[in-house]
């Protein structure tokens, strides 16, 4: 089964930053040391400029939100591991039986690859508009000129102990790179990590084709009973086994990253709950910069903590959706013996899959409310 149409761009983004484990071992760890070295370097400049720098509310409230999600991101690409993904995923499309299964896994790898797209084009348009918005003061003095020209500022307030108005264009390469290489480490892994999430609801909805077939054989009456027996049993071996694979494929994304983004959510919530006390502030200051790097991380937040819960609710519907195909089907009309196999069935499938994070968050389209309702009340604890 051809797989790489589907998954080109999401090997691609994971190759550049050394994560693909079918690279070439020495090239991977070259780009895994030199990503590392620059997503390190670019938190540490913002850091040093914190310590450096005497104690100042907003330049605290600057630093603090981003880095937190960045030191994130940084844990999240050192603990991310791909292969045992990949393999699976090939088994899975080799076992697929008909072109109606294959149709249904097929849907799913097109949704990812679309997502993806959007992702990317989304990220490379974001940081496009960030790189060119730090130049803004340059515009401004050309349209509302004023007595002296306006200071310009990074989006990002680093220190590397040279004059930041002398060195503007190369302080803005240095942590424009360390952005994008951040912002990439994020898209790489997000984007796998939901394209695996599809794959899996995939599954699901195979096992739920496979049982809806299971007592198609009853509809011809010239099939005797310990025949229509053995091909409603197989057929019932079938879908057991499709409903494992979407278990136990979902529980490796949930070993996977179920901890971390359990710390992701923490610190998301956390960290957004101070950046809308910053936009605040910004919008009250009237600070361009400022407003639009806040906008864009909270709109990051609700894009990421909403498709995260949406993959958390979808996890439980297609579940339950295999339930129901067991309980609408025309269990009465079986033999005796395949009545006992799907009761067997209902009984297994009764209590429904949840994946969790750490254990200790279900995310759902509850848990989005919840996430929603703790980022405002975090916030409206800041003093105005």
């Amino acid at each position: 089964m051809e797989l790489v149409q589907y998954y080109t761009l999401n090997r691609n983004l994971l190759s550049s930053l050394g994560l693909w484990p079918y690279d070439n071992f020495k090239v991977r760890q070259l780009r895994f040391i030199l990503t590392l070295f620059i997503m390190v370097s670019f938190i540490s400049s913002q850091l040093m400029k914190l310590f450096v720098s005497e104690y100042d509310l907003d330049l605290f409230i600057q630093i603090i939100p981003f880095n937190m999600i960045f030191i994130t991101l940084v844990i999240k690409y050192i603990t991310v591991y791909m292969r045992e993904f990949q393999d699976r995923l090939q088994n899975n499309w080799n076992a697929l039986i008909d072109n109606q299964e294959i149709e249904i896994i097929r849907k799913q790898a097109i949704i990812g690859k679309l997502f993806t797209q959007f992702l990317t084009i989304f990220a490379c348009s974001a940081l496009f508009v960030s790189f060119i918005i730090q130049y803004i003061s340059i515009l401004l003095d050309v349209i509302i000129p004023l007595n002296e020209s306006r200071p310009r500022e990074l989006l990002f307030p680093v220190e590397y102990f040279i004059d930041q108005q002398k060195y503007f264009p190369i302080l803005t390469i240095l942590t424009g790179i360390g952005f994008i290489v951040s912002s990439m480490s994020a898209l790489a892994t997000e984007s796998f990590s939901f394209v695996n999430a599809l794959h899996a609801f995939g599954l699901f909805k195979v096992a739920s084709y496979r049982m809806k077939h299971i007592l198609l054989s009853q509809t011809n009456f010239q099939i005797c009973t310990t025949k229509q027996y053995i091909i409603s049993r197989h057929r019932i071996i079938a879908a057991v086994d499709f409903h494992r694979r979407a278990i136990e494929y979902s529980e490796l994304l949930k070993r996977s990253f179920g901890p971390m983004y359990l710390m992701y959510f923490v610190v998301l919530v956390s960290s957004t709950s101070i950046n809308l006390f910053n936009l605040l502030r910004a919008l009250m200051s009237n600070r361009i910069l400022h407003v639009f790097k806040s906008l864009i991380f909270i709109f990051i937040y609700i894009l990421s903590v909403t498709l995260a819960n949406y993959a958390g609710q979808k996890f439980i519907d297609y579940d339950t959706l295999v339930y129901q195909t067991i309980c609408n089907m025309k269990w009465y009309d079986a033999p005796l013996k395949i009545q006992k196999l799907i009761f067997f069935l209902i009984q297994k499938t009764t209590k429904c899959y949840k994946v969790d994070a750490g254990g200790m968050f279900n995310p759902c389209f509850e848990g989005l409310a919840t996430v929603f309702s703790m980022t405002i009340s975090y916030f409206l604890v800041f003093p105005p």
